[in-house]
């Protein structure tokens, strides 16, 4: 449905909608993606190896902790989760680097599996990312 399709009330209703969300939940959104794909540009979990770039898995990581600088301490309940996604992420993604240095390509060998997560009482889905509203 396009805007076009909408009538002035429905229109103005949506307006309203997305301007009671607040600040911090929309950026705590933003970052789930650069969380997600940087997991998979380190090829984890193992299904996922096929698509490692560690390049551009530094990136997003890179990324994620400028999001995470930039906003510090105004992001609300979402930030200590991102904060400790952040870390994991970093972890990981020296083990995978490291590994790949260790194994270069074409060696058959898996990479270390992820670390995993302390455990901090926040129900998370099966894949283990944070996502807003889950926890």
């Amino acid at each position: 449905m396009s805007e076009q399709d909408l009538t002035p009330d429905q229109l103005e209703q949506l307006r309203e909608q997305l301007a009671s969300v607040p600040a911090g939940e929309v950026v705590a959104e933003a970052a789930v993606p650069l969380i997600t794909m940087a997991q998979i540009r380190m090829g984890l979990p193992e299904e996922n190896a096929r698509f490692r770039d560690l390049e551009s898995a530094r990136l997003l990581v890179d990324a994620l902790g400028g999001l995470l600088a930039a906003t510090e301490g105004r992001l609300g309940a979402p930030e200590p989760s991102l904060r400790n996604a952040l870390a994991n992420l970093r972890m990981a993604f020296a083990e995978v680097a490291a590994h790949a240095e260790a194994h270069p390509a074409g060696e058959a060998s898996a990479p270390p599996p992820a670390p995993e997560p302390e455990d901090s009482g926040i129900l998370r889905p099966p894949s283990g990312l944070w996502v807003p509203g889950q926890d």
